[in-house]
């Protein structure tokens, strides 16, 4: 696994440093033409750490997926690779990242392009109302998928962590549904490691949520869902 980690990092840090410089003047992309470039890189990373490190996957509910309506995909967050699965196997996703995120230069500006939503947690009120507005806007451009970590960071999967009630005030006030999913790659690309570990992660997509009627039943919904 030594060599396969470093086979890795070898390919990830050389195309990701290639695919970045080239697209850089993302500022000039249509959005369309964007998506499709995230969609690549990302693919291109799933397939790298398939092929190169053994990690593989297996998805149990694609059934449960919305075909026609917007909703909150609300998912546990292990490790870097749910974000770069998501954007490869969901269509066109938009997440709500924190701000820190902003700061790192020619991502934030694929991530602004995009129309992902940058969350400022020191100024909850501000905040919300920024992403609420931001979300209307994007449904009525055709976006129907708003991926969101309750969690806040990665968390390691024996570990629960706090769940922040954030999702719920989404479909409290916006009316969408809330997509629930789970999933063990913490188990295999370990987070802030250079060592992977071979094996499958198992990804779970549960039944579409419609109505949580208060913040505290939303919070032990998914907790159920997380850890059990």
């Amino acid at each position: 696994m030594f060599f396969r980690s470093l086979l890795f990092y070898f390919f990830f840090v050389i195309g990701t440093v290639l695919f970045f410089g080239i697209f850089s003047p993302v500022k000039f992309f249509s959005r369309g033409f964007t998506v499709k470039l995230s969609s690549f890189w990302t693919r291109s990373v799933i397939l790298l750490s398939k092929f190169v490190m053994g990690i593989d996957y297996e998805i149990i509910g694609k059934e449960n997926i919305p075909k026609d309506k917007p909703f909150i995909l609300v998912s546990n967050h292990q490790s870097a690779w749910e974000t770069f699965f998501y954007v490869s196997f969901f269509n066109d996703p938009v997440f709500l990242l924190k701000k820190e995120l902003k700061a790192i230069p020619i991502f934030s500006s694929f991530c602004e392009r995009l129309g992902f939503i940058y969350v400022d947690r020191k100024e909850k009120y501000n905040s919300l109302k920024h992403v609420l507005r931001s979300i209307k806007n994007l449904v009525k451009d055709g976006i129907k998928i708003f991926v969101i970590f309750p969690q806040g960071t990665r968390v390691k999967p024996n570990e629960q962590g706090e769940i922040n009630s954030g999702f719920f005030a989404l479909h409290k006030n916006l009316d969408l549904p809330i997509l629930p999913v789970r999933h063990n790659s913490g188990d295999y690309w370990i987070n802030k490691s250079f060592f992977k570990r071979k094996g499958s992660i198992k990804v779970e997509i549960f039944p579409l949520v419609k109505k949580i009627d208060n913040k505290e039943s939303a919070i032990r919904e998914i907790k159920n869902y997380f850890f059990t």
